[in-house]
């Protein structure tokens, strides 16, 4: 677990994930910046997002997807 201050009175903490402290750092620095005018984090959500089938590499391996993710932040004042 990773636990980042987001203003005065506000934390966001993280389990340790794939998508790396580079995401979670840009969040917590995003939610910082806006508590300054009042906007808390009221819900994180994120869905993953199919990209279609990717074809085996030299005809190596079965062809596999590539997954993304979609990421959404809803604050509230």
């Amino acid at each position: 677990m990773k636990e980042r201050l987001i203003g005065e009175d506000q934390l966001l903490v993280t389990a340790d994930t794939t998508l790396g402290d580079a995401l979670w750092d840009w969040v917590a620095a995003d939610a910082s910046r806006r508590a300054a005018d009042g906007w808390r984090i009221a819900n994180i959500g994120g869905i993953g997002t199919q990209m279609g089938m990717q074809q085996p590499q030299m005809g190596y391996g079965a062809p596999s997807y590539a997954v993304a993710l979609s990421l959404w932040i809803l604050y509230r004042r």
